[in-house]
């Protein structure tokens, strides 16, 4: 179902404009993504839509040719280019866009698996590094990310394009009570596997637990005292060069596929 949209007061573009603000992500429960890749790994996974956003100037019938998802009944607004500049994060977009629902994860489901490995984010406020984060998980075949109050946005436009689409395939659960959450996890059995400065080598640590929680803190200020009490292992990434930190998605990336190595 294709509409033509020539108003920037049309009530669905306000709508996409409001998405750009987190007030209304969660609102709607809606995100946006941007981009023909993007646009074309929703589409062919089957993620739901709202709507897809088209400018008069893409080449909207060549990349219906293309797809291999199912377009039956899907909502596609084509607007002026103008106007599809106007709704855009992108300083150069490509022309085609599309509202996204997001989709609802049961952290009580993830718990009663015999087996999971995930990875909780304290503080992580950089979108880049949060994105870059989601999609090493995915690449690792983990199973969810879990952010604890104070993280950024998952759903942000810079998060979600960091991701590169892993934001379709990574369970993301977002938890206020953290300590309520950390009693979940012992109670699981989980074993919590905290990044701390004094900890020890993690090349070091045996792995090949059945169920493993990373937990990794934000660059200036590290994981949060009373959540590395609920540790199982502390554990630090050897550094004998001069650097005294190293970037968290890259930290992250070390440890998760350490995990991963070590695994059953």
């Amino acid at each position: 179902m294709e509409e033509y949209i020539i108003s920037p007061h049309n009530p669905s573009l306000k709508r996409i404009r409001m998405l750009h603000h987190k007030k209304y992500r969660d609102v709607y429960g809606q995100y946006l993504i941007e981009g023909v890749k993007m646009v074309r790994e929703a589409v062919e996974q089957g993620e739901s839509i709202w709507a897809l956003v088209v400018a008069r100037g893409f080449d909207w019938a060549n990349f219906k040719e293309q797809l291999d998802g199912d377009m039956d009944g899907l909502r596609v607004l084509i607007v002026e280019d103008e106007l599809f500049a106007g709704i855009c994060d992108t300083q150069t977009p490509q022309g085609i866009m599309a509202v996204i629902n997001k989709k609802e994860y049961c952290l009580d489901e993830l718990l009663c698996r015999p087996s999971f490995f995930i990875v909780v984010l304290d503080q992580i406020r950089d979108p880049g590094n949060l994105g870059t984060i989601i999609r090493t998980l995915d690449a690792a075949g983990g199973q969810g990310v879990v952010l604890l109050k104070g993280c950024a946005d998952p759903y942000s436009p810079k998060v979600v394009r960091s991701t590169m689409g892993s934001i379709f395939r990574v369970p993301i659960y977002q938890v206020d009570e953290y300590i309520d959450f950390f009693n979940m996890l012992v109670q699981a059995k989980v074993h919590i596997l905290v990044s701390h400065l004094h900890g020890s080598n993690l090349f070091e640590w045996p792995g090949g637990y059945d169920k493993t929680a990373v937990v990794i803190g934000n660059e200036s200020e590290g994981v949060r005292r009373d959540i590395c009490g609920f540790a199982s292992s502390l554990v630090k990434i050897p550094m004998p060069g001069g650097a005294e930190s190293l970037n968290a998605s890259v930290a992250a990336g070390i440890l998760i596929y350490e995990v991963l190595r070590k695994s059953r």
